[in-house]
């Protein structure tokens, strides 16, 4: 979180923002144009909201410490917005369609997920390892 005395400064629309999710995992959002109080709205796909909605700050943070992932590809703030906001209401699915494919999405890239591929990885290594006992 960036701070400048008492005043957070808040990333900028279209930026990724992060927030840490389950043990290693991190769930990732879409900074908003919008504010709810003082804070900005953040636009994500989560299980918990059952797909793609834009929430309040401290709905997405849920009281975690935030970090900012950065603005890839070469979209517009205002063309990313309009990605993430097309894609409302459609339903989360952890292998096809989770927070990262969705923020690749928004910015113009290929729904990728790396964490996923990770997981995906390991569990390969693992049953061949049992497989090999």
């Amino acid at each position: 979180m960036n701070a400048f005395g008492n005043q957070v400064q808040w990333p900028a629309p279209g930026t990724i923002v992060s927030v840490p999710a389950y043990i290693w995992f991190r769930h990732k959002g879409i900074v908003s144009d919008r504010w709810y109080g003082s804070k900005p709205m953040v636009i994500s796909n989560s299980a918990r909201a059952g797909g793609v909605a834009e929430e309040p700050w401290d709905a997405f943070t849920s009281g975690q410490a935030w970090k900012e992932e950065g603005h890839p590809g070469n979209l517009t703030a205002w063309e990313v917005l309009y990605r993430a906001r097309s894609a409302a209401g459609r339903p989360y699915n952890a292998f096809t369609w989770n927070c990262e494919d969705f923020v690749a999405y928004c910015h113009g890239l290929p729904p990728t997920s790396p964490q996923l591929a990770v997981v995906l990885l390991a569990a390969a290594i693992g049953a061949a390892i049992i497989a090999r006992s």
